[in-house]
């Protein structure tokens, strides 16, 4: 899986509708081009005259462009949020774990997307990352490249950050309903619960024992059994 923050991106302080059409004018003589990932569902615009693909994971839940002269990275991918980040939990991770050598100079915060953006080391960075899925699914694009080309992937960001699209193909089924007439599928039975178990406690606990019987770790999906018929993964771990 490509961890979308470790590498990462920069640009305006602040994208706004004016910023958002000079850059469309920008950019317009490029060879735009849209990536769509098959696995989530995410896509977005780049200009494949500046970016080549250098790297596609093996599980194909993201892609890794550089540009053509070595100036620039480009990444964009998706996670499931097994970690339950909010979107404020999320960003603060970044800016802890992924951009601690950064100062970062614009956030940006909404109810299922954020940005984070930042300098440090002659270089901008510029991460968008928004969830999906009733939040289950975390869908990112980051950008980095050096302060002094900052004319020219300045626009060249702005632009990416407006086509993309965040990933659904996984929510898909558990938004579909039961036919009429139909029952709703039920999930294996769950171990029963105390009432000191929180939500969390007893889905690790199934997910593990069924991990112990299977030898080996898995990813357990639960699905509810009433409206909204919502699904949950849980990662469940073999003894070592």
């Amino acid at each position: 899986m490509l961890r979308i923050g470790a590498v990462a991106l920069g640009v305006l302080a602040a994208i706004g509708v004016s910023d958002l059409a000079r850059a469309r004018e920008a950019t317009s003589g490029g060879d735009w081009v849209r990536y769509h990932n098959q696995r989530f569902g995410f896509r977005l615009d780049y200009p494949a005259d500046v970016f080549h693909i250098e790297r596609t994971s093996k599980a194909d839940d993201g892609r890794v462009f550089a540009a053509r002269d070595g100036e620039a990275h480009l990444l964009v991918g998706a996670l499931r949020n097994e970690d339950e980040h909010s979107p404020k939990s999320y960003q603060d991770f970044l800016a802890r774990d992924s951009y601690a050598d950064y100062k970062i100079s614009y956030r940006v915060l909404r109810d299922d997307w954020l940005v984070l953006s930042g300098e440090g080391g002659g270089k901008i960075f510029y991460e968008k990352a928004m969830f999906s899925c009733n939040g289950q699914l975390i869908s990112s694009v980051a950008m980095i490249y050096r302060a002094e080309q900052r004319d020219r992937f300045d626009p060249i960001v702005a632009r990416i950050a407006d086509s993309f699209v965040p990933g659904r193909a996984p929510c898909q089924a558990s938004e579909a309903r039961p036919r009429r007439g139909e029952p709703p599928a039920r999930p294996a039975k769950a171990e029963p619960t105390t009432p000191s178990d929180t939500p969390s406690d007893w889905r690790a606990r199934v997910a593990d024992r069924i991990a112990r019987e299977r030898g080996r770790d898995v990813i357990v999906v639960l699905r509810r059994t009433v409206p909204p018929y919502d699904y949950k993964y849980v990662r469940g771990y073999a003894p070592r």
